[in-house]
């Protein structure tokens, strides 16, 4: 970790600096006050022997004596002394001083003296005078203190009498404060560097707790807690974090078993529900969704997921969507409702859910409906129309009476085999479908089914094949429900082939004996493949050949018959192409 930006550097540039700071004013403040001190203080005592020689040696009249005696007691403070006359010329210096070196002339000379004014009897206070220029020291420059207060030479000459002192004392002072302030401030640092990292060192002690407490938390141990108990405010801090900790483990508890409630809700719904990302990315899938996408992108690989289209209205208008999506025979319910945050949409939620069965439902009642009044409403037609005209004596002959009575007969035949078949799938549809099972051998057997619709088909212009191409060379079947069976697929094929077209019947299959029923007629529309074997289905009323049309209930039984052998039947078709009906047959005696 950067010392710099850690709390422990900041910590100690910032007591560092405090305390540089500090001893910075502190030594200026010293610095200032001995300057102050020690100026006035040697400025007072230079005023007052300079005024009480001047007037000591006013007194006597031996001039020249009197000023060797005030030189030594000058030399005795360290203080130079000059006498000049009226004239401003020296009369008389102090000897072997320390400041033989200073030449007269330039101390005499210099303006902050103020020679001129002493000399017209005028008092000044002594003041600082540099020379630039010292024999004893050449780099460096001389400070004096010096002054000239007026003397009297004789009753009738005024002269002056200069006295100074060097400044060397007081920088000499100012030399061992520094030294003393520099030894003190490196003491200082280095117990400010201590005792700061000390104190940091206490201070980020809980802190680095803290942070390594956060980081359990933030791996998802949510019962860690700080080891500390202080009564300051890092203990404070610590107790806040740890009930902090104790309810966000609580939160995240409660939000776990929510989450698990809600994946349970969801794995357990019929439905399926698919969410959608802001992305339009699929993020959360269960069983049910996920089957309905896994059926999608097998059947259409190369196509997009058909719920994006709504998921971009959704986007779009902010509204509920509800639709179908038709898929290979299936019908799926659409509802997309959007994902709001704060006004803003940030996804979708799909349920989907699979109506074929629903659909079927309410087209076999409609259907039901539609054809059970039709199938009999017109044989009931005839019946009555008839009836009437035998009861009118419209017909005339009796061969006239006859033939309406043979039409009257052939319309109860139909109206008792449409209710006779209704029964028989009302009791195959409660599982009521009996079964003789006898070993039956395939080739034999095909061949005389195909016999019953040779001159049906020869006078239909149609080709009917038998093509056997199977290791199965006897099953145990019900022949006669078989034959059933395929009578009804085979005379289905025939009404909806063309002229000149082909219908064939096929057996295959090694293990399982595979019954084929396959035309060249107009087939059947996607959409309704997955009704054929419902009852009274009609994809195309249009599409049948002449007026014996079937009720409608052919495939239904066809379907209850096969099942009740254990097999399965299934129907494969296109427009324009044909269609193919695959009747798959296991052998029951060898399951037994």
């Amino acid at each position: 970790m950067d010392i710099v930006r850690s709390v422990v550097g900041k910590l100690w540039m910032t007591i560092i600096a405090l305390f540089a700071l500090v001893l910075t004013l502190f030594s200026l403040m010293i610095v200032q006050s001995f300057d102050s001190f020690y100026f006035q203080r040697q400025t007072k005592n230079l005023q007052n022997v300079a005024e009480g020689l001047s007037q000591t040696l006013s007194a006597y009249t031996d001039k020249t004596t009197a000023l060797s005696v005030a030189a030594s007691f000058s030399a005795v403070h360290r203080t130079g002394l000059i006498m000049v006359d009226e004239k401003g010329k020296p009369i008389g210096a102090s000897e072997g001083n320390d400041f033989s070196f200073i030449p007269v002339e330039q101390l005499l000379e210099a303006p902050e003296l103020k020679l001129g004014e002493a000399l017209q009897g005028k008092h000044h206070t002594p003041e600082r005078i540099i020379f630039s220029h010292n024999p004893a020291d050449r780099n460096g420059a001389v400070q004096l203190l010096a002054v000239a207060v007026p003397i009297e030479l004789s009753k009738d000459k005024q002269g002056a009498l200069v006295m100074y002192q060097a400044i060397e004392d007081f920088d000499d002072t100012v030399k061992e404060v520094r030294k003393l302030i520099f030894v003190v401030g490196v003491i200082g640092f280095i117990s400010t560097t201590v005792f700061a990292f000390f104190l940091s060192s206490r201070i980020t002690f809980p802190l680095r707790q803290m942070k390594e407490t956060a980081h359990r938390i933030a791996e998802g141990d949510f019962h860690a807690e700080i080891p500390i108990r202080t009564n300051d405010e890092i203990g404070e801090l610590a107790a806040s974090f740890n009930s902090m900790a104790s309810h966000l483990n609580k939160l995240v508890d409660a939000l776990s078993k929510e989450k698990e409630q809600l994946a349970s809700v969801l794995r357990s719904m019929v439905d399926g529900v698919i969410m959608i990302d802001e992305q339009g990315k699929i993020a959360v899938t269960n069983p049910p969704a996920e089957h309905f996408l896994r059926d999608w992108t097998y059947e259409h690989p190369d196509e997009p997921i058909p719920l994006f289209p709504f998921y971009q209205m959704v986007v779009q208008t902010g509204q509920e969507v509800t639709d179908e999506i038709p898929a290979q025979g299936r019908i799926w319910s659409l509802v997309m409702i959007p994902l709001t945050d704060r006004e803003q949409i940030r996804g979708a939620v799909a349920v989907v859910r699979e109506v074929t069965r629903e659909r079927k439902l309410d087209k076999m009642r409609n259907d039901f409906v539609a054809n059970v009044s039709h199938e009999l409403r017109t044989p009931l037609s005839m019946l009555q129309g008839y009836s009437e005209a035998i009861v009118d004596d419209i017909a005339a002959t009796p061969e006239e009476h006859k033939e309406l009575a043979q039409i009257i007969y052939d319309e109860s035949v139909r109206m008792t085999k449409l209710v006779n078949e209704l029964l028989n799938l009302a009791r195959m549809e409660a599982g009521h479908v009996e079964v003789s099972l006898e070993k039956v051998e395939v080739s034999p057997y095909l061949e005389r089914i195909q016999r019953k619709f040779v001159n049906l088909a020869r006078e239909q212009k149609i080709h009917l094949l038998l093509e056997i191409n199977t290791s199965v060379t006897s099953i145990w079947i019900d022949p006669d429900k078989m034959e059933q069976v395929l009578t009804n697929l085979i005379d289905n094929a025939i009404r909806h082939t063309p002229e000149n077209g082909n219908v064939t019947l096929r057996a295959r299959g090694d293990q399982t004996l595979l019954l084929e029923v396959n035309d060249t007629g107009s087939g059947i529309p996607q959409e309704d493949l997955p009704f054929v074997f419902e009852r009274f289905y009609k994809a195309d009323k249009a599409r049948t050949r002449g007026k014996a049309g079937g009720t409608g209930l052919g495939l239904a039984i066809a379907k209850n018959i096969v099942e009740a052998h254990g097999g399965t039947i299934g129907v494969q078709s296109k427009l324009g192409e044909g269609t193919t009906f695959t009747i798959a047959l296991p052998d029951k005696q060898k399951q037994k």
